[in-house]
């Protein structure tokens, strides 16, 4: 998860965001999540998530149930960048943000491999189950603009799937 979301926060983090997560990811000090998928709805239609991140104050609150939170596994885990609704009565593809949270932030709960058939894609971080319980952060944490997640969502997916397909055509040439 890692490039993907180096290339999200190069493209719509703040200076500051940068500065704290893109450079140590960059300089491979640390490991990140992306948090999306959900058991409850079909995630793969970023519109239907169902994660709340509700603003109070200077902070936004977060609320949700994620799964395959890959990345989420790895012991050097800082960061998790979690897509959720900041606004249900926007407009289909604006309702949705995606937000910065610190891997320690109280509320945070880590609570299972979702490895499959015995695969958990070992030392390198595997995917996560993650329960979000009131957990608050800046405003300043919020990734691009609010409203922007869906879009934010389809600049990381793109991407992410042409490096597993360059990855499966790398492991197909090294059999033959």
């Amino acid at each position: 998860p890692d490039t993907g979301n180096m290339e999200l926060l190069s493209l719509f983090g703040t200076a500051e965001q940068q500065e704290r997560w893109l450079r140590p990811l960059l300089d491979g000090k640390i490991r990140s999540a992306f948090s999306m998928t959900e058991p409850a709805v079909a995630s793969s239609d970023a519109t239907n998530i169902a994660t709340r991140i509700v603003r109070d104050g200077d902070d936004y609150v977060i609320n949700g149930r994620k799964w395959w939170s890959s990345g989420a596994m790895s012991p050097r885990c800082r960061l998790l960048i979690v897509m959720g609704v900041t606004d249900p009565a926007a407009e289909r593809h604006r309702r949705q943000s995606m937000i910065c949270v610190p891997a320690g932030t109280p509320g945070v709960t880590v609570r299972r491999s979702t490895g499959l058939f015995g695969y958990d894609d070992g030392p390198h971080g595997g995917h996560g189950e993650i329960r979000y319980d009131n957990v608050r952060v800046p405003v300043t944490s919020l990734l691009g603009a609010e409203g922007d997640g869906f879009r934010i969502a389809q600049e990381r997916l793109g991407p992410g799937r042409i490096h597993h397909a360059m990855r499966a055509i790398g492991m197909a040439e090294r059999a033959l």
